[in-house]
């Protein structure tokens, strides 16, 4: 995982750079490229979560091979499986939501036609995880996926979800359209979110613009490549150029949000900096335990 260091610390700095731009920079932004109505930004917010949690169900269908080995404890084998399973519903019910919903293309279809659309490319993304697996190399390969399933979470839930919950910051579309609504900096806390929703008749969705929720399930896909060839050497001559394609979709698609009115500049440099900061975190650790060192195992000649 050395090879991995410096792409992740690179991304990492790409995002703490767009972080202190956008501090400064968020509002002038916004208002010079920013369109609600933006059909190549809706686009670029419908596949960045469809794409993003297809790396999350490529990632936990890597635990099938696991949990179908009859040399795994009966207890462990639950447990992967149910985890497969549960995490192909959980994708598809946030990946299938944004299709037709709010930031999606609202109106053109039925919210629930969403998830059938989602499960079909979430649901090859786990069968190609499992593919991908069967064959690994490394009996600690379910560790390892493990470990990258807990950054994603770490990322979307502790990370991402928690501290929205914390700012409330107006999205830029609701301040430009809002008259009387003001603009939040991310670092000014709209304590009062409540009265104004009240006042102004807005849902609680347009006080969750800090930090990007998209442009974080998009960083899965760095996550994934980061840590898969990890658990089967194999696919290590493919990591650089997965994680580059990886890095210039999440970068899109993060440009896609700004473009949407949904977030500013530094809410998409939030989000991709907590998934490269749990993700550095994760590697390091990885780096220094001996347990996850182990070599491709030797064909006999």
């Amino acid at each position: 995982m050395k090879r991995m260091r410096i792409p992740l610390i690179i991304v990492l700095s790409i995002s703490v750079l767009g972080f202190i731009l956008g501090t400064f920079l968020d509002f002038n932004l916004s208002s010079a490229i920013a369109d609600r109505n933006n059909m190549l930004a809706i686009t670029l917010s419908v596949l960045g979560p469809v794409l993003g949690f297809s790396g999350l169900t490529f990632i936990f269908g890597g635990l099938i091979p696991k949990g179908l080995d009859k040399n795994t404890h009966i207890a462990l084998r639950i447990i992967l499986l149910v985890a497969a399973v549960g995490a192909y519903g959980f994708c598809i019910y946030m990946a299938g939501k944004e299709i037709f919903g709010g930031h999606g293309f609202y109106g053109a279809a039925k919210k629930w036609v969403g998830y059938p659309i989602a499960a079909v490319p979430l649901g090859a993304a786990e069968v190609l995880g499992y593919f991908a697996m069967k064959d690994s190399d490394n009996k600690n390969a379910w560790i390892v996926l493990a470990i990258a399933a807990g950054v994603c979470f770490m990322a979307l839930v502790p990370g991402t979800t928690l501290i929205k919950e914390i700012f409330h910051r107006p999205r830029f579309r609701s301040v430009i359209e809002t008259e009387g609504l003001d603009f939040y900096p991310w670092y000014k806390r709209c304590s009062n979110y409540k009265d104004l929703m009240a006042a102004f008749g807005l849902a609680s969705e347009e006080f969750k613009s800090f930090p990007s929720g998209h442009t974080c399930e998009a960083s899965i896909l760095l996550t994934a490549a980061a840590f898969v060839p990890l658990a089967n050497h194999r696919y290590e001559r493919f990591q650089y150029l997965a994680f580059g394609i990886a890095a210039a979709f999440v970068l899109i698609v993060a440009f896609g949000r700004i473009m949407a009115a949904a977030h500013y500049l530094s809410d998409v440099s939030m989000a991709l900096m907590l998934m490269m900061v749990f993700a550095i975190i994760a590697n390091e650790i990885v780096l220094r335990l001996k347990f996850f060192q182990q070599e491709p195992a030797q064909t006999a000649e």
